[in-house]
C-alpha cells in the first residue's frame, strides 16, 4: 500500500512539473514591410529592365534585408495607374532600414541605376 501511495505521489509530481513548464506561445514579431512601386519610361528596353532586375536582387547582400522580391505587375484589374513593377522586402527594425539599408553603397548604386529609367516611384512602408 505504501509503495502505491509513493508511486501516485511521484506520478502527481511529475505530471504537475510538466504542466507548469509548458512552452509559452511565441509572440510573432512585427515586420517592417517596404514596398516600392515603379513606373518605367515607355522606351526602357528589355535589356535595361534585366539590368535593373539584377541590381534589385543585389540588395539581398545588405544586412537586414529580408525576403526581397522584384516583380512585374500581373493584375488583371488594370488598376495599377502605370506602376508596372514592384520591389518588396521587410526589415526587423527601423534601424535596419534607416541606418543600414538606406545609406548602404549597394542601395545607393541601385538607386542611381534605376531612377533614370523611371517616371515615378512610390514607396510605402508599414508594420505587419
Amino acid at each position: 500500500m505504501l509503495n502505491r501511495i509513493v508511486f501516485l505521489i511521484t506520478l502527481f509530481l511529475i505530471s504537475s512539473c510538466n504542466s507548469t513548464h509548458k512552452k509559452q506561445p511565441q509572440v510573432k514579431q512585427k515586420k517592417l514591410q517596404h514596398i516600392v512601386l515603379i513606373k518605367y519610361k515607355e522606351n526602357t528596353s528589355p535589356k535595361e529592365l534585366k539590368a535593373i532586375e539584377k541590381g534589385a536582387y543585389s540588395l539581398r547582400e545588405i544586412a537586414g534585408v529580408k525576403n526581397l522580391n522584384y516583380s512585374e505587375n500581373v493584375s488583371p484589374e488594370k488598376l495599377n495607374k502605370g506602376y508596372t513593377h514592384s520591389l518588396t522586402m521587410y526589415f526587423e527594425t527601423e534601424k535596419d532600414r534607416d541606418e543600414i539599408y538606406l545609406p548602404h553603397s549597394i542601395h545607393q548604386e541601385f538607386v542611381k541605376l534605376f531612377i533614370p529609367f523611371t517616371t515615378d516611384v512610390l514607396v510605402y512602408d508599414y508594420w505587419e
